[in-house]
């Protein structure tokens, strides 16, 4: 179990996990003064929808499908009235998780692969060792947020309108790449970077 975190902690220095960071850390960044409930949000679905797509208990999504929920998740961290600010942090994170999870192509070590080679005849201890490797691999995103937790109120305040705009035109980039078709192609890319 150890190792599968290790492993998770590794696999963020390589490209393909970008497929994964990029839509966390604009959900994170995009939950503005609420960055923990986005990224809790944004983990938990990550790797359940990981889960169900690698123990071949779910189907794929297709791609517009896909598009259309990361266009969503932009537009929920979007929301400016706070009182659906919260719902739209979480909410944002839940479905950028997601559609991020059915975009990854992950870069397998040992103990990943052969997680996944026995997750389809895993049940519950399946979906614990991937939420292991997904603590090591999301380790990123729970500093971006405690490093947004850091930061004094009124400076997140003034810097809201930024953060909102960045968090969801990463999401929207993203949703446009992959309704025009480009993300098999981009993620390719990356993975190539990460074995070369």
């Amino acid at each position: 179990m150890v190792a599968l975190l290790f492993e998770g902690f590794e696999a963020v220095w390589l490209p393909c996990s970008l497929v994964l960071l990029v839509p966390g850390l604009a959900a994170t960044i995009g939950g503005r003064a609420q960055p923990v409930l986005a990224l809790a949000g944004f983990a938990p679905s990550m790797v359940l929808a990981s889960w169900v797509r690698f123990s071949e208990r779910g189907g794929d999504w297709p791609t517009l499908v896909i598009a259309a929920v990361l266009a969503v998740a932009a537009i929920a961290l979007a929301l400016p009235a706070d009182r659906i600010r919260q719902v739209g942090s979480v909410g944002g994170g839940v479905l950028a998780g997601g559609a991020a999870a059915a975009l990854w192509e992950p870069c397998v070590g040992p103990e990943f692969g052969l997680l996944l080679n026995t997750l389809p005849d895993r049940g519950a201890d399946g979906l614990a060792l991937m939420a292991v490797y997904g603590l090591g691999l999301l380790a990123p995103l729970a500093a971006a947020a405690a490093v947004l937790k850091l930061v004094p109120e009124w400076m997140l305040h003034y810097g809201e309108a930024a953060m909102n705009v960045v968090g969801a035109a990463a999401l929207g980039v993203m949703a446009a790449t992959v309704a025009v078709g480009l993300h098999d192609e981009v993620i390719g890319q990356l993975f190539r970077w990460s074995l070369g």
